[in-house]
């Protein structure tokens, strides 16, 4: 017998005992209701996943591919300290993106995970040529929006990187702004941010309605939203 099967065979004895003594079924019924969930167990595990989390971690696992060494380096990628994320092939659709299919050519593009308490709501596709970013769902503002609360319960500013690779090197310590008309109501509180300069007038287009109205920092530059 395989060690796969041993396993099954323990798992199903183990089970069916536990049926039986504390369920007070008989032995023939214990094994019968065994075999029911051992069957249910199986079918889930070899069941293919779909959603945003299991293209998060096809992402991830192509990222792994020995050939993408040096393409990790050339993007500065390498020793990335970050939750999981990778690359995919994706195809635009409006303002977010879909996986390519295996019978077209997508866009190569970077994948990263937008969470929420810690929970991944969508996705975000930055293209490697483009650098366009596009969601998966349209469901989300800002990339590392659980950064935000840390930096309203702190003296620290919250640093805002201009995208998804930046924000990687970065190692997801700060936001990325996906959505800038939604990104003022996501920043509210937070009472400065730091940022490229690049990007300062953006965000004091974003911010101006909020309160308080934060402080942007600009490459050791002190510049009031106001």
């Amino acid at each position: 017998m395989s060690p796969e099967l041993q396993d099954l065979q323990v798992e199903f004895n183990e089970r069916a005992a536990i049926l039986e003594y504390d369920n007070g079924l008989t032995r023939g019924e214990a094994e019968a209701q065994a075999v029911r969930e051992l069957v249910d167990q199986l079918q889930e595990r070899t069941r293919p996943r779909t959603g945003i989390v299991a293209e998060l971690a096809g992402a991830d696992l192509r990222r792994s591919h020995p050939g993408l060494v040096e393409v990790l380096a050339a993007l500065g990628l390498a020793d990335v300290r970050a939750p999981s994320w990778g690359f995919d092939a994706v195809v635009p659709v409006d303002d977010t993106y879909r996986p390519a299919r295996s019978d077209e050519v997508g866009h190569q593009a970077v994948i990263v995970p937008a969470t929420e308490n810690g929970a991944v709501v969508d996705l975000v596709a930055q293209g490697l040529n483009s650098g366009r970013m596009l969601s998966r769902l349209g469901a989300t503002t800002l990339l590392g929006s659980d950064e935000i609360e840390r930096a309203r319960q702190s003296d620290d500013p919250l640093i805002v990187f201009a995208n998804a690779l930046s924000w990687l090197r970065g190692h997801t310590r700060g936001v990325v702004v996906v959505n800038w008309k939604e990104a003022g109501r996501e920043l509210e509180g937070v009472e400065a941010l730091l940022c490229r300069k690049d990007l300062a007038g953006r965000l004091h287009e974003a911010t101006r309605h909020c309160w308080p109205v934060p402080t942007i920092a600009v490459a050791g530059e002190l510049r009031h939203a106001a």
